[in-house]
C-alpha cells in the first residue's frame, strides 16, 4: 500500500520527521509528487516496514485508514454542497496546497523566531561586554586620577625640599 509522508506525520509527527531525513539521506526509497510542497513523498507500506519493522502498529493503522489521505474531507464537504468529481479533485489540489503552504509559512515563521532569539542573546551577550567594559573604563580613569594626584604630590614634595 501506497502512504504519503502527510498521512505518517498525521498518525506518527516523529516518525515522519525521521522517515523524512531517512528519505533525503536516500536510506529508504520514496517517490516524489511533482507539485507538491512541504510533504511531497509517498512510499509502499514494505518500504517503512524493512526500514524499521517497530513501525509495524502504524502500518497496521494506516492500513486500516487511520491516516486518511485530505483529499476525502474536500469530496466529502462538496458532496453535501451538490459538488461534481472534478470540483472534487480541484478542492482536492486546493487544500494540498494550501496545507503545503500552511506547512512553509509554518517552518518559516519558527527559523525567523530561532533566529530572532540568536539574535538577541547575541545583543544581550554584547550589551554585557559593554557593561564591562564601561566599568574597567571607569576604573582605569580612577586609577589615572589616583596616579595624576600622587604624581603631583610628589613634584610638590620635591619642590618644596629644593
Amino acid at each position: 500500500m501506497n502512504v504519503t509522508l502527510t498521512q505518517i506525520a498525521r498518525v506518527s509527527p516523529e516518525v515522519a520527521g525521521r522517515l523524512r531525513d531517512a528519505i533525503r539521506e536516500s536510506q529508504i526509497k520514496a517517490e516524489r509528487r511533482t507539485g507538491v510542497a512541504g510533504r511531497p513523498y509517498t512510499l509502499t507500506t514494505e518500504a517503512l516496514l524493512e526500514w524499521d519493522p517497530s513501525l509495524k502498529p502504524i502500518v497496521q493503522q494506516l492500513e486500516n485508514g487511520g491516516g486518511l489521505d485530505r483529499l476525502s474531507r474536500p469530496r466529502r464537504l462538496s458532496r453535501t454542497l451538490g459538488g461534481s468529481g472534478a470540483d472534487d479533485d480541484q478542492m482536492g489540489r486546493l487544500v494540498t496546497i494550501m496545507e503545503s503552504q500552511s506547512s512553509m509559512l509554518r517552518t518559516l515563521v519558527e527559523s525567523m523566531a530561532r533566529d530572532s532569539d540568536q539574535r538577541e542573546h547575541r545583543l544581550n551577550r554584547v550589551q554585557e561586554e559593554l557593561q564591562q567594559l564601561h566599568y574597567k573604563l571607569g576604573q582605569a580613569h580612577q586609577e589615572i586620577g589616583r596616579l595624576e594626584r600622587q604624581l603631583a604630590e610628589r613634584r610638590l614634595a620635591r619642590a618644596e625640599e629644593a
